[in-house]
């Protein structure tokens, strides 16, 4: 189906037309902007020019997963390898790599013996391998409790992938076992690990619990099928008992980073958004500072041209509430190109 740009809020379509899905030009720049934002949410934080290894275990990284590297890994995920962003673009350049998202508590792997022979191009001092680092179906290109890629080409139902904030693996949200919830939640552990920590049993789901004195021992009873529990917001991770007993437990469960106050997704991600922004803003400010002062006048004069070009040209299009298409844009520049040629031209000779 067709997507074409509407300047107003409404559009008169023909029947021709309609098949035709609009889009305001509003609409576009808000769908450019989220777009960015989630890519910086993810990036953001990451260095794509220095191998993070040196950095240690990271408590949060963009990752990938490189299936021409380790081949072997498609059948069995142990069997593969976290490289970091940097080496994804400096050492795995064109390679079939699977997007992980971010994983915790990781090392890059790129160059070790688990790539047979293949070194990092960017950092060669590396031990064999990474004991701690855990890796789970993601490194196999595969999700969920259906065990499927993602994007699934066989899978004609559009659904969401939710990440477990314990396991780190994406659930569709229809195989999570319970109803999502309507409103905005903040974190989700899938029905497997709420198994595996009982503990978790003792707090609701929908809001912190505040943990009366020894209630933490209290036996916790449990249906044959326990679901995914969502989280409304970060609070809830406050909430969790810090008695001896409890933190004794929560090591021995590999469970010590909810406690940890850095360790949600989201902190990372508004980290990467801001850092980001602060790299846009200043090459914006150096680029401005290093024009003189001409140069920043034909800048600006430039820019304030195309808006008032761009206004005028979309005005017919409003005023016939007609669709803006890819050709009519197409059609803009290539004016805007041929005036700016006609402007710098100097001619042979003056009369």
């Amino acid at each position: 189906m067709a997507e074409n740009l509407d300047t107003s809020g409404t559009s008169e379509q023909t029947p021709e037309d309609s098949e035709v899905t609009t889009l305001t030009l509003n609409d576009v720049l808000e769908l450019e902007d989220e777009m960015i934002q989630d890519a910086a949410a993810v990036l953001g934080a990451s260095n794509d020019k220095a191998c993070s290894y040196s950095d240690g275990y990271l408590k949060r990284q963009a990752l990938y997963s490189c299936l021409t590297c380790i081949p072997e890994s498609k059948e069995d995920p142990e069997k593969g390898a976290g490289i970091c962003l940097a080496c994804s673009y400096h050492c795995h350049d064109g390679h079939e790599l699977v997007e992980l998202y971010t994983k915790r508590n990781f090392r890059c792997d790129c160059g070790n013996s688990k790539f047979k022979g293949v070194k990092c191009n960017l950092c060669n001092n590396k031990e064999e391998l990474n004991e701690t680092n855990k890796y789970n179906q993601n490194f196999s290109g595969i999700y969920c409790v259906c065990h499927r890629p993602y994007p699934d080409p066989e899978d004609p139902l559009p659904d969401e992938m939710i990440q477990c904030i314990i396991c780190e693996d994406w659930y569709h949200s229809r195989h999570l076992g319970v109803e999502i919830p309507s409103g905005p939640f903040a974190e989700m552990i899938c029905g497997s690990c709420v198994s595996k920590h009982e503990f978790l049993l003792h707090y609701d789901g929908s809001k912190p619990k505040v943990m009366g004195e020894g209630e933490c021992k209290k036996p916790v009873s449990k249906s044959e099928t326990v679901g995914a529990k969502f989280w409304q917001d970060l609070a809830w991770r406050g909430e969790l008992c810090r008695c001896d007993e409890c933190l004794e437990m929560y090591k021995t469960q590999n469970v010590m980073f909810l406690i940890d106050a850095e360790d949600p997704v989201h902190l990372y991600e508004e980290k990467g958004k801001a850092k980001a922004k602060e790299v846009v803003e200043t090459h914006n400010r150096n680029f401005m500072n290093s024009l003189d002062r001409v140069q920043l006048v034909e800048a600006i004069a430039g820019y304030n041209d195309l808006k008032e070009n761009l206004a005028e040209y979309l005005k017919k299009f409003v005023e016939n509430k007609k669709v803006v298409k890819e050709e009519d844009i197409r059609e803009f520049f290539d004016g805007m190109m041929a005036r700016k040629k006609q402007k710098v031209s100097v001619p042979p000779f003056c009369h």
